[in-house]
């Protein structure tokens, strides 16, 4: 049995913790699981860059549309149109980084 190569970053959305499990969203809409939990791939240097939003998912922000926020709770869209909470923790870390990407872009 040969081990599921890690997709490229450019064809990964986000990744979601599923207890000792890792799922990868791809931008094609298919999901490949791995054996690996979210915090390894964390600080996994290849997803370098991607943001660890809330507990269950680490994202890359080149597939981020929207950033919305209401009193203490905030959301991040993705292009593919889901979804993701943002911890009330990492939300300061979230904003300033989505500012920093935007900043570059232009």
């Amino acid at each position: 049995m040969t081990p599921l190569k890690t997709p490229e970053n450019n064809e990964i959305t986000y990744l979601e913790a599923d207890i000792n499990y890792t799922i990868f969203h791809l931008k094609n809409g298919k999901k490949m699981v791995s054996s690996f939990t979210l915090k390894k791939y964390e600080s996994d240097v290849q997803l370098n860059g991607f943001l660890r939003v809330h507990k269950s998912y680490l994202l890359n922000p080149d597939f981020i549309k929207n950033f919305n926020q209401i009193g203490k709770k905030a959301t991040v869209q993705l292009t593919t149109g889901k979804i993701l909470e943002v911890s009330r923790r990492k939300l300061t870390m979230v904003k300033n980084q989505i500012y920093l990407d935007q900043n570059k872009r232009l």
